[in-house]
């Protein structure tokens, strides 16, 4: 993609490249193939270019090559076969790594974020004044955070709940960083790959910049001629990044395309699913939850559970299925950060997931069964705990933030993840 001017700052003209590199794995019917991987004349092809009308062409190429180069221009409409379905990378099993306790990664994790949070603020600042960004600064934060996810995600995705919605774009962006890796990381991608995605999410909505703030943070509904405006913002981010050195490709589609959708009617081009990639897939569901469970100027958060029904409701046409059902296996039912009450009453915040079993989180109860403050108690619901009457613990049901006057950016809670607190709480 080639944005053009010809007017200083008016932007005249969007190119789209037709020509582009395609895994096999992920080719569809109507495709037109233009160019292979190797010499035409190293296969048994008759013609140098061809659209691909049966599905034995398809296992033809899947046969003889690893990638193919389409142009989209002379794909072929059909009415009658179905298409092969885009695939991405097998799921595969998260490489086995050392985990640190929660109590020992939490400081580094808070740092990290910190430090991240002032760097993203930078880079939207420079987008937004057409100054050089900090690319390589950028890298090395998304390795750093990557760093702390693999040690013990829960730190990390603790911190990634905490935003204030009056830095909801910054700390958006770092979220969708780190939430992106964490979710690559349960698909079984490798480390480098780990780190496009990170870079991938932090860069993602840099076009908003660009937009009247006005319009951005408008606390009321959007007129259709603002939401227009709003809809630029993924060329704004397009037009940012490519004038940047050391901008990984994935973060350009992630830039463009992160509210494209699969049925065709997103936008900015309304693209199908072959031209939508696999990282940019992650990222619009990592955005999308990220989004729905965040306070806004124009929305307050929504639970969980509601971001996931959403999700669930829009796989298929406007994300891709497969990745939503292993986004939700990822976070599990109750993800960090989330406040939960329990079969008692009782209502607490999950502060560290179980690798294992979803629906048995640590806990720390914060309110008793009469929704009062109480001393916070600490409980691993994957161990033998029980009630007053000898029952087990189990959580009845998932609550927004805010709830019974539990905020997670309030010092009430913050005060959990202090290392102290955490090494007292896993003693128990």
């Amino acid at each position: 993609m080639k944005l053009t001017s010809k007017s200083g700052k008016h932007i005249d003209t969007l190119l789209v490249p037709t020509r582009r590199r395609v895994a096999v794995a992920r080719l569809e019917l109507g495709m037109y193939v233009c160019e292979l991987d190797r010499p035409w004349n190293e296969t048994n092809f008759a013609f140098q270019g061809f659209p691909l009308l049966k599905p034995a062409e398809i296992r033809a190429l899947r046969n003889c090559c690893e990638y193919v180069y389409v142009d989209d221009t002379r794909r072929v409409r059909l009415q009658h076969d179905t298409p092969v379905p885009v695939v991405g990378p097998r799921v595969r099993k998260p490489i086995e790594r050392p985990q640190h306790a929660l109590s020992t990664e939490v400081e580094e994790a808070r740092a990290a974020y910190l430090d991240g949070s002032r760097l993203i603020e930078q880079v939207l600042a420079d987008v937004q004044h057409g100054r050089v960004i900090d690319t390589r600064a950028c890298h090395g934060a998304v390795k750093r955070n990557l760093a702390s996810m693999l040690r013990n995600e829960s730190a990390m995705l603790w911190l990634v709940r905490l935003k204030n919605k009056d830095l909801y774009t910054s700390l958006h962006c770092l979220s969708v960083s780190i939430m992106a890796m964490g979710f690559g990381n349960h698909l079984g991608l490798q480390d480098d790959k780990l780190q496009l995605l990170g870079m991938a999410g932090l860069l993602h909505d840099v076009g908003k910049m660009r937009i009247d703030p006005e319009i951005l943070n408008k606390p009321g509904k959007l007129t259709a001629q603002e939401f227009e405006v709003i809809k630029r913002h993924p060329v704004f981010g397009l037009e940012a990044l490519r004038a940047q050195p050391g901008i990984p490709e994935a973060a350009l589609h992630a830039a463009y395309g992160h509210h494209e959708r699969l049925d065709g009617t997103g936008y900015p081009l309304g693209s199908g699913p072959a031209q939508i990639s696999y990282m940019t897939r992650i990222i619009t569901i990592v955005d999308a939850f990220d989004a729905i469970t965040s306070h806004r100027a124009y929305d307050c958060a929504r639970p969980v559970q509601s971001a996931f029904e959403i999700l669930r409701s829009a796989s298929g046409r406007q994300f891709d299925e497969d990745l939503v059902s292993e986004f939700i296996r990822w976070l599990g039912a109750f993800p960090v950060g989330t406040l939960v009450e329990l079969h008692t009453g009782e209502v607490a915040v999950v502060v560290e997931k179980h690798r294992q079993y979803q629906l048995r989180p640590r806990v720390v109860v914060l309110r008793d069964a009469a929704k009062q403050r109480c001393t916070p108690r600490y409980l691993d619901l994957a161990q033998i705990t029980v009630d007053e009457e000898g029952g087990p613990y189990r959580i009845s049901v998932g609550l927004p933030d805010g709830s019974f006057g539990l905020h997670l950016a309030d010092p009430e809670l913050q005060a959990i993840l202090h290392p102290e607190t955490l090494a007292d709480f896993e003693s128990c």
